[in-house]
């Protein structure tokens, strides 16, 4: 068995992978969590697996506290990705790959494994990403700007009339402030991908596709007017190709 893990800016995902196929799963919410009891409340009641891949946005400190804990627990091997100038079927195109963030290298491995042809990788977490690739695997670039969350903190945090609102309705004709601020969100993230993938498939000059996959993906699909497929698992199947197991 191996144990896979999405380690984002909110969440923890993980899959475990046994006899072909995945066969459990869980996440937990890090952010204001107790970091010493992660490993614990994730894991708990997992039996041992025989090597642990990791990739992470959320910084050292919490991916050594899940290493400690893995090593205490297990004692297995624990692989945590990092992005690279090649590898895997993918060219970066950072002038220093080490700068991408895991789960977007992780993620376009994840697509050129599924799919032989040009891409555009949407990752819709925290912030959205949006990665490029060419038939050959030649990341074209790509573009990060806020998620759904994010654009309603920073109405909440710096407007005076907008209070914190949770459960508004996702409307294009709000008829009420919390209302407004969720349709707005998410009519503005969805409209944003449409017009960048868009633009990106013009200049890629190739038959693509794009894959929606993060814990907004399904949120945002129907909003969406260009054709996506939908990918939940995208970076848990890049995990695989870095295990060998794809």
């Amino acid at each position: 068995m191996i144990l896979l893990v999405d380690a984002g800016n909110t969440r923890i995902k993980w899959v475990l992978w046994n006899d072909g196929q995945f066969v459990r799963r869980g996440h937990v919410l890090h952010r204001g969590s107790d970091r010493a009891l992660l490993g614990e409340q994730l894991w708990g009641t997992l039996e041992r697996p025989a090597q642990v891949v990791i990739a992470s946005v959320a910084g050292t400190e919490l991916v050594g506290t899940l290493n400690r804990w893995i090593s205490e627990t297990w004692a297995v091997p624990v692989h945590c990705a990092v992005s690279e100038a090649a590898g895997f079927g993918i060219t970066s195109a950072y002038a220093v790959p080490a700068q991408m963030g895991a789960d977007r290298w992780v993620g376009m491995i994840g697509a050129r494994n599924r799919i032989a042809r040009a891409s555009c990788v949407v990752d819709c977490g925290t912030a959205i990403t949006i990665d490029a690739l060419s038939a050959t695997g030649v990341h074209r670039g790509g573009v990060i700007f806020p998620g759904i969350r994010l654009m309603r903190e920073s109405l909440y945090r710096d407007t005076r009339q907008i209070p914190e609102e949770h459960n508004g309705q996702v409307v294009l004709f709000g008829a009420s402030t919390r209302d407004c601020v969720w349709g707005g969100t998410v009519h503005a993230v969805a409209t944003a991908i449409d017009g960048i993938t868009g633009r990106m498939r013009e200049e890629l000059g190739e038959e693509s596709l794009c894959l929606l996959t993060g814990g907004d993906a399904e949120t945002l699909l129907p909003y969406l007017r260009g054709r996506y497929r939908l990918e939940p698992d995208l970076i848990f199947h890049g995990l695989l190709v870095i295990a060998g197991q794809a």
